[in-house]
C-alpha cells in the first residue's frame, strides 16, 4: 500500500498549489473561450483586390459591382494597369484582376471571359482566397452565369523562398515568448534558495533588482535574435528591407519577454507556477498573433485581440520589414505599441517588486 500513501501525500501537494491546478485546467478553458468566443458573430478580415476596367462598359461595372457585394472581398478600382503595377510592387496591393477590353460583347455572346489576376509571388494563398470569390461573382453578375477564365500570373519577387520569410520572423518572436517562463523560474528559484531574501538586506532599490535579473539574459537574448536570423538565411530567407531594423525588432521584442518574466517571477509563489502559468497565454497569444497562420484569414475579433499585445505588432512589422521593405515610418504604430509594452512591463515590475519588499 506504499503506493496509496505516495498518491495522498502528492495528492494533497497537488491541491495545496491551487494555481499549479489552475494551470493544468486552465489550458483547455482559455483555447475554449479565446477561439469559441471570437468565433461567435465575426467573419475574416476582407481580402484586397484591385480592379483594372479595360471595357469601361455598363456590364464592366455590373461586374465590378456584383465584386463589390461579396462580403469578404474589399473592391479598389484602379485606373490602369501600370497603377495596378506599381500598387502591388509597393505593397499597397496584394493582388489585382483585370476586366478585357471587349468583355461586354463576350458576356452578351455567351463566350468565356478571359480574365488576368496578378498577384504577389511571396503571398502564394491569395488565389486560393480570391478565386471562389470572383466565381461567386460571376453566378451573381446579372443573374447569369458566365463563362470565367482567370489566368493567374504571380508578379515575379525579389524573395527566393516566400515561405520563409513569412515563417521566420513568426517563430522568431515565439521563441522570444519562451523566455518569458525561464526567466520568471529562475528569479523564484533564487527566492526559494534565499538568496533573494539575503540581497534584500542589502541597500540596492527595486528597479537594481529587476534589471539585475535582467542583464544577464540580454546577451542570450541577442543570441537568440541572431540564431533565429541565421538560420533563416540557411533556408532560404531573403531580407528585402533593412536587417538592423528587423533585428531591432526582435530585440525589443526580447527585452519585453524579460521584462514579463521578472514580473510573474516577482508574483508567482514557486518555480512550477513561473513555469507554467506563461504557458496559458504564450500559446494561444502566439496562434493569435500569426506566429503559425496568417492572421489576415482570422476572425476580425480574435484579431482585436491579438492587436491588444505586442506580439502581434512584432510579427507584423518583422514580416513588413523582411519582406515588404518598409521602413521605420511605415511601422511607427506597431513599433510604438512594442516599445510602449516594454516600457510598461518594466515599470509594472518595479512597482509589484517594491510592494513585495514590504511584505
Amino acid at each position: 500500500m506504499k503506493f496509496w500513501e505516495i498518491g495522498k501525500r502528492n495528492l494533497k501537494e497537488l491541491y495545496r498549489d491551487p494555481i499549479a491546478l489552475g494551470f493544468l485546467l486552465g489550458m483547455p478553458i482559455a483555447f475554449i473561450l479565446i477561439f469559441g468566443l471570437a468565433e461567435m458573430g465575426e467573419t475574416p478580415n476582407p481580402s484586397v483586390l484591385g480592379i483594372v476596367d479595360n471595357d469601361r462598359s455598363q456590364y464592366s461595372q455590373a461586374f465590378t459591382g456584383s465584386l463589390h457585394e461579396i462580403p469578404l472581398l474589399e473592391v479598389v478600382p484602379i485606373t490602369s494597369e501600370m497603377e495596378a503595377e506599381t500598387a502591388l510592387n509597393d505593397g499597397i496591393l496584394p493582388a489585382y484582376l483585370i476586366i478585357p477590353q471587349g468583355f461586354s460583347q463576350v458576356v452578351t455572346a455567351a463566350e468565356p471571359a478571359d480574365f488576368v489576376l496578378t498577384y504577389d509571388e511571396a503571398n502564394p494563398s491569395l488565389p486560393q482566397r480570391l478565386m471562389p470569390m470572383i466565381n461567386e461573382a460571376t453566378r451573381q453578375f446579372l443573374n447569369v452565369e458566365i463563362p470565367l477564365d482567370v489566368e493567374l500570373v504571380p508578379q515575379e519577387s525579389r524573395i527566393a523562398n516566400p515561405y520563409i520569410n513569412w515563417f521566420i520572423p513568426g517563430m522568431a518572436v515565439y521563441g522570444l515568448m519562451i523566455l518569458i517562463p525561464t526567466v520568471g523560474g529562475i528569479m523564484v528559484r533564487d527566492r526559494i534558495k534565499g538568496f533573494l531574501l539575503r540581497l534584500l538586506t542589502t541597500p540596492a532599490r527595486p528597479s537594481d533588482f529587476i534589471f539585475g535579473y535582467t542583464m544577464p539574459f540580454i546577451p542570450v537574448m541577442l543570441i537568440s535574435v541572431a540564431i533565429y536570423l541565421g538560420v533563416g538565411f540557411l533556408m532560404g530567407m531573403t531580407i528585402i528591407g533593412n536587417f538592423g531594423l528587423a533585428y531591432l525588432i526582435l530585440f525589443i521584442t526580447g527585452i519585453f519577454c524579460l521584462g514579463l518574466g521578472m514580473l510573474i517571477g516577482t508574483v508567482a509563489r514557486s518555480e512550477d507556477q513561473a513555469s507554467g502559468i506563461p504557458w496559458i497565454f504564450i500559446v494561444p497569444l502566439a496562434m493569435i498573433s500569426g506566429a503559425w497562420f496568417n492572421a489576415e484569414t482570422m476572425p476580425a475579433g480574435l484579431i482585436k485581440v491579438a492587436s491588444v499585445f505586442p506580439f502581434y505588432h512584432a510579427i507584423n512589422a518583422c514580416r513588413n520589414v523582411v519582406s515588404g521593405g518598409v521602413s521605420a515610418g511605415d511601422i511607427g504604430t506597431d513599433l510604438y505599441w512594442i516599445i510602449g509594452w516594454a516600457v510598461a512591463i518594466f515599470a509594472i515590475g518595479i512597482a509589484v517588486f517594491r510592494k513585495s519588499m514590504t511584505r
